[in-house]
């Protein structure tokens, strides 16, 4: 019965994907990438959330729970709950500037503002090492789901057909399939995570959880300065990510990408049942292969067969549609602002062949490369934290240089991923924020030594 249901969401989601083509068979490279600005505030809601609501949040947030406590939860919390009220102030002027410019890309934006092709392409590829192991992350986690079903097929035939599916998604409509499909995702997440949390409760809220002194490892000093130099740092790289930059350009008007981030916070309430879970996974003993399985095990020694279905299915399309947001961001990052001078149908299908190349190199990492994305996984905020100067320089117009902006990025990057690289945690501070520092810095000085007289 579960894999019945869980072949069912997964039909469903095809068949949402085909409607989402109705009328838009015929696409040119704006409504193929960001529905030429036509998304109202559901699609739009639904898009901008899709981490919060990802195979990442779903699994990983009870595995680390499970596996650190308390210290993980302080900071993951809080820069989630942040980056919604700076969202609020920081996503609409991120809309203007992109109507002005019509960007499709975050990178439009650099090189509309400051006409360097090398700034722009050193934004490229910042931005594509961040958003790279995003793909293989997704397989895993979805292969995570898969075991429960005992399936005795080898899981390259999994991550395959995955990779086909999203692919197909991608290629039926663009932005507006994963869009459409979300819709689907969050309500049986939501649905999904309330009620195994809630299962979790009541099987151990007169027995076990009470009794459960448990915080993981202690938080110390050090932990607090983390959390606290961690929190506002990924809130606001949060709002200036790739994707979530890509994603604002779909709203039909500033009005909606403000009223979207005022109701954003309600996202936060499967949290406490993830908690639930992570508390009675441990509490109760239960047979974890690894963290990363730890909600999918409490669901199976929770809830009926059809039911575990459901909650698998949700995981799935969660990881499918992440892995579809992150290929549309990557494509016309090459097609539009890498390969300069194609016409408009050659973006579109010169991002279809980018992202079909980079399903192809998510299959393979999956297999062969998962310790190095592991590392690579860890740079994302690092990385996408450098990119706060130059949107802030865009959208208020601050009069810096390209070669300020590029400098510092290039020496915020070196310093924020080396730092994490050899192991750097200068007093507990975020190394992403000694990077954003050194950043600054860079770009002051840069700027100073440009208006001094010849």
């Amino acid at each position: 019965m579960a894999s019945i249901v869980f072949f069912l969401v997964i039909l469903l989601s095809v068949l949402v994907a085909l409607f989402s083509r109705r009328g838009h068979a015929h696409q040119d490279s704006r409504d193929f990438f960001v529905a030429s600005g036509q998304f109202g505030g559901i699609l739009v809601f639904m898009l901008a959330v899709g981490e919060t609501y990802s195979i990442g949040s779903i699994m990983g947030f009870p595995a680390a729970a499970y596996s650190a406590g308390t210290s993980f939860i302080i900071w993951f919390l809080g820069y989630i709950l942040l980056a919604y009220p700076a969202g609020y102030f920081i996503n609409p002027l991120i809309w203007r500037v992109g109507r002005d410019f019509q960007a499709l890309t975050m990178a439009d934006l650099f090189h509309a503002r400051f006409g360097s092709r090398g700034l722009e392409r050193l934004v490229v590829l910042t931005a594509i090492l961040c958003m790279l192991p995003f793909g293989e992350l997704q397989f895993v986690g979805l292969l995570r789901v898969i075991d429960q079903f005992h399936w005795a097929l080898p899981e390259r035939w999994t991550i395959v057909a995955a990779a086909c599916l999203t692919f197909a998604w991608i290629m039926l409509s663009g932005i507006r399939a994963p869009a459409y499909v979300s819709v689907i995702k969050d309500s049986l997440v939501l649905i999904a995570v309330t009620v195994v949390g809630l299962a979790a409760l009541r099987a151990g809220g007169t027995t076990h959880l009470p009794a459960v002194a448990w915080t993981g490892h202690p938080v110390t000093a050090r932990d607090q300065i983390y959390a606290l130099s961690t929190i506002p740092l990924q809130a606001v790289a949060f709002c200036v990510a790739p994707q979530t930059v890509a994603f604002v350009f779909t709203a039909r008007s500033v009005r909606t990408v403000r009223r979207n981030q005022i109701v954003m916070p309600l996202y936060m309430v499967m949290f406490p049942f993830l908690y639930l879970v992570a508390l009675y996974a441990r509490s109760a003993a239960l047979p974890v292969p690894g963290p990363n399985a730890v909600f999918m095990v409490a669901a199976g020694a929770l809830l009926p067969g059809w039911m575990v279905g459901l909650a698998a299915g949700a995981c799935a399309l969660s990881a499918l549609v992440i892995l579809a947001g992150t290929c549309l961001a990557i494509g016309p990052l090459v097609s539009r602002n890498l390969l300069h001078g194609l016409s408009d149908a050659g973006q579109r299908r010169g991002a279809q062949a980018v992202i079909a190349g980079y399903l192809l190199f998510s299959i393979l990492a999956a297999g062969h490369l998962s310790g190095l994305m592991v590392t690579l996984t860890s740079f994302y905020y690092l990385g996408v934290s450098q990119f706060i100067p130059g949107i802030a320089a865009i959208i208020w117009r601050w009069p810096v240089s390209a070669r300020a902006l590029g400098a510092g990025l290039a020496v915020g990057d070196a310093v924020a991923m080396g730092g994490a690289l050899a192991g750097f945690q200068p007093a507990g501070l975020n190394m992403g924020m000694v990077g954003l520092v050194a950043n600054l810095l860079v770009v002051v000085a840069v700027q100073r030594l440009e208006r001094r007289p010849a």
